[in-house]
């Protein structure tokens, strides 16, 4: 095949997306992680430079979180910050849940959030990745912050988180789901609320007499731009009275009849008219 051929196909092969992952971990948040501070370098194979050969910085930074386990119903958000030269940024902050299940949001590079005055050099990437788990008041619950039983309405959580760069003009993929988190969102708090700054717990967690494990499925944010998330809720099951088999009487779910003196006498009952409406058939014909 002739050079020109093989330069043809290639112009005219779609663009892969141009992505990488820098962070793809799964831990437990527990309570006396500092400043609820789960921080690790990027994974191996992150780019050092990340406007160079590719500009991430005009791109975007998606995130994708899985709640695996949640020890309530507490409303809660995580958030990414990028600890970089010389200071830091902050990804928008994730649609509030209350349940297990995934949660992806977008942050375009240009919105970070960033000590006022203050910039990153991206051209030295980041050194750490921190992952903050968050009340919707942008308050850190861990138990350094505000005790151990308020802690424990949030943690410990089980949790997978990646981030991925994506260069601008190119469709994110999502990672593979482990399938530990059910159900799907995107959206996130789009910088209604600052960044990463000093734990404010005043607006209050719920009382922890007053939180259910597991949750409704009820999900709420306090973001304009966040479409709630949903998960995997489990119905109670109970026995229903208003008819059927009494109780105690189990039918798999499959036919309700049932063989008992009463059933029997109905079908009884029935025979003379099935007979009449023969003979009225026969005589018919």
């Amino acid at each position: 095949m002739g050079a020109w051929i093989i330069a043809a196909l290639a112009w005219a092969s779609p663009a892969r997306a141009d992505q990488v992952v820098v962070f793809d971990q799964t831990w437990d948040h527990t309570p006396d992680l500092p400043d609820s501070h789960f921080r690790l370098p990027p994974d191996v194979g992150t780019p050092e430079n990340w406007v160079s050969p590719v500009d991430y910085s005009q791109g975007s930074a998606w995130v994708y979180l899985e709640v695996h386990t949640k020890p309530t119903a507490q409303e809660t958000k995580f958030q990414v910050c990028f600890e970089a030269s010389p200071t830091y940024a902050c990804t928008f902050q994730s649609p509030t849940y209350t349940e297990v299940g995934t949660y992806e949001w977008e942050t375009p590079f240009a919105d970070f959030w960033s000590p006022p005055g203050e910039y990153v050099d991206w051209t030295q990437g980041t050194n750490n990745i921190a992952c903050i788990l968050k009340d919707t008041e942008n308050g850190k619950p861990s138990a350094d912050n505000v005790g151990p039983e308020v802690a424990a309405l949030y943690t410990p959580t089980e949790v997978r988180l990646v981030v991925t760069l994506v260069e601008p003009g190119s469709v994110y993929e999502p990672p593979t789901p482990t399938g530990a988190g059910t159900g799907s969102s995107t959206g996130g708090d789009d910088g209604s609320s600052s960044g990463d700054v000093p734990a404010d717990s005043s607006g209050g967690p719920v009382d922890p007499s007053t939180s259910s494990e597991g949750g409704d499925g009820a999900t709420a944010d306090d973001g304009p731009a966040t479409t709630a998330g949903t998960g995997s809720t489990g119905a109670a099951g109970g026995s229903d009275t208003s008819g059927g088999a009494p109780a105690g009487d189990d039918d798999g779910g499959g036919c309700a009849c049932r063989s008992d003196g009463g059933s029997r006498g109905s079908w009884l009952a029935l025979v003379p008219v099935v007979l009449g409406l023969r003979r009225r058939a026969r005589a018919r014909r």
